[in-house]
């Protein structure tokens, strides 16, 4: 009998824990905001894919793209990998940014090539103008339901986002707009797990464009060295 107690005991006990570590935190919309550019302001580099739907994005100067993939690196350094076209083909291009100069490769000779004149937008980790402090601006935030991205626990929200926001990775400028937005914010770190936009943010992008980034391996070793 008393080890029956006891054994209910454990159980009541364990189910008490695992419901406790599942619950997330009651927070606002805005608290949640504030905390996740608390926690990507301290982040030294992250992965990511962003892919695109309803059209084409631009890339640099005078690219489209599918998809692009690759790492990012504190303050102001990029290498990814983008899924483009070059006439009639579809071709993987290298694609670099480190600082205010962008790189890509020929699709031709795979050799890496600088792109003059080109003028890269603000890294994602940029400490001021990146996604950290963009994530403050954000206007009209909504937090919906709680969902599951890549089985990590989020917080989902809705609201107006700068375009900006996701210029840096495919090395546009990015206009002006504010985009409607969601948002996928890790309950317990509060990292960013995703984003998706809708509408273009370069001029030269159609306006049904939709395009989603997906964040993971933050604090990685990352290492981005200009092509010699």
């Amino acid at each position: 009998m008393q080890r029956r107690l006891f054994m209910a005991y454990l159980g009541t006990g364990f189910v008490a824990i695992s419901c406790s570590a599942q619950n997330a935190p009651e927070l606002s919309a805005a608290e949640v905001i504030q905390k996740a550019s608390a926690a990507l302001g301290s982040v030294k580099s992250v992965h990511f894919k962003l892919t695109a739907t309803n059209g084409m994005m631009a890339i640099g100067d005078g690219f489209a793209a599918k998809s692009v993939e690759g790492d990012v690196l504190k303050p102001d350094r990029l290498k990814g990998t983008a899924v483009s076209s070059f006439g009639n083909l579809t071709v993987d291009l290298g694609f670099m940014v480190i600082g205010s100069k962008q790189y890509v490769t020929n699709p031709v000779t795979k050799q890496w090539q600088a792109m003059p004149g080109a003028n890269a937008a603000p890294n994602l980790l940029d400490p001021n103008r990146g996604a950290a402090a963009l994530l403050r601006q954000i206007s009209d935030p909504k937090k919906l339901a709680n969902e599951t991205v890549d089985n990590v626990d989020c917080y989902h929200l809705t609201g107006q986002l700068a375009a900006s926001l996701l210029a840096g990775l495919v090395g546009a400028t990015g206009t002006s707009n504010r985009l409607n937005g969601e948002l996928w914010i890790a309950t317990k770190d509060f990292l960013v797990r995703q984003v998706h936009l809708v509408g273009p943010i370069a001029k030269n992008e159609p306006p049904q464009i939709q395009r989603t980034l997906d964040l993971s391996n933050y604090g990685e070793s990352v290492t981005i060295e200009p092509p010699t």
